[in-house]
């Protein structure tokens, strides 16, 4: 079996972003609760796109249920709180919540895995859905046929505690996988992405591999699902396991450049404030037109948004005479 002898680079994002970490602290204190709210739906479909790519952007196993694992994580954490407002649960922080709902996943997601991995292709895709959409029905039916309820209510949470929660988990989904990029397991989850048998043809347990990282995706996403699932009163499994949480990371990292860590961040943003700029702009269109502007983006821009920057790059690179690696690289 081959050793991976990787030089896993010193992780310089803790040092050089820590004042943007102190800049996001301080956000409750200086945006209106319109812009906080735009802010929190940025974090949110950042953290989701990032951790969608981590497995499928690398491996190029596209999966499309992220609503099963966002609303498993959404769901356990609504009714742990529920259940402890009323003295039946011993209450616990809410960040020791939020870890165990991420570890029901976490576990969860390597059972599925096991399960599901040996399939690839549009297969994977349909199959990925498929859970998706019968984690909600399980929950609507355990709901109706054995509880007798409909939907959890919650304790009510002001603004600056939900944006906290939302940032700690954008912050933990963007710094794991950047730990996790840089290593003998990104390298992989990458080997297996450019050819899969040929990864397994020099020794790289690919198996394993794609069982983990669908697993960490797993838990990351569903970490932000517990951690949104406090800025709602009342939660039901159709809101909870909506399907825009399983396309709309897809559709984010195409947009923003499926190629690179930074395409899922850049088209969170772009999306976010082109989402709600056309929600208020053309309130009875917006979402015609949206759909009509990524179908644009996609057809023209295939590579996203960086892949459009890089060309350009290139261009001018090329009338320059310069083609230095560090002009290319984004």
């Amino acid at each position: 079996m081959i050793m991976f002898k990787v030089k896993v680079k010193p992780i310089e994002v803790i040092p050089s972003n820590s004042h943007r970490i102190g800049f996001g602290r301080i956000m409750p204190f200086i945006l209106s609760e319109y812009y906080l709210s735009v802010l929190r739906m940025i974090l949110l479909w950042l953290a989701l796109s990032i951790s969608w790519h981590f497995f499928s952007g690398m491996t190029r196993y596209v999966s499309l249920g992220s609503a099963a694992f966002f609303g498993l994580g959404l769901y356990i954490t609504a009714k742990y709180l529920e259940q402890s407002a009323r003295g039946n649960f011993m209450p616990l922080p809410l960040p020791i919540i939020l870890l165990l709902a991420s570890l029901v996943n976490f576990g969860l997601a390597l059972i599925i895995g096991l399960a599901t991995l040996r399939i690839r292709g549009i297969y994977f895709a349909i199959l990925t859905f498929g859970i998706a959409v019968v984690a909600s029905m399980g929950v609507q039916w355990w709901e109706i046929k054995i509880t007798g309820t409909r939907g959890t209510y919650l304790p009510i949470f002001d603004s600056k505690t939900v944006y906290y929660s939302v940032l700690l988990a954008a912050l933990v989904a963007f710094l794991v996988t950047t730990i996790l990029r840089r290593s003998k397991f990104g390298l992989a989850l990458r080997m297996i992405g450019e050819c899969e048998d040929a990864a397994a043809h020099v020794g790289v347990d690919t198996s394993r591999y794609k069982i983990l990282g669908f697993a960490v995706s797993a838990m990351l996403i569903g970490l932000m699902g517990g951690s949104f699932s406090i800025r709602f009163p009342y939660v039901e499994p159709t809101s909870a396991f909506s399907s825009d949480y399983s396309f709309l990371p897809a559709v984010i990292t195409l947009l923003g450049g499926a190629g690179s860590v930074y395409g899922p961040i850049l088209g969170a943003i772009m999306l976010s404030l082109l989402q709600e700029y056309l929600r208020v702009a053309f309130a009875h269109y917006f979402l015609i037109i949206l759909g009509v502007l990524l179908v644009l983006i996609v057809l023209f821009m295939p590579d996203g948004i960086l892949g459009l920057i890089k060309s350009r790059k290139m261009i001018f690179a090329k009338k320059s005479g310069k083609t230095s690696p560090n002009l290319l690289n984004i």
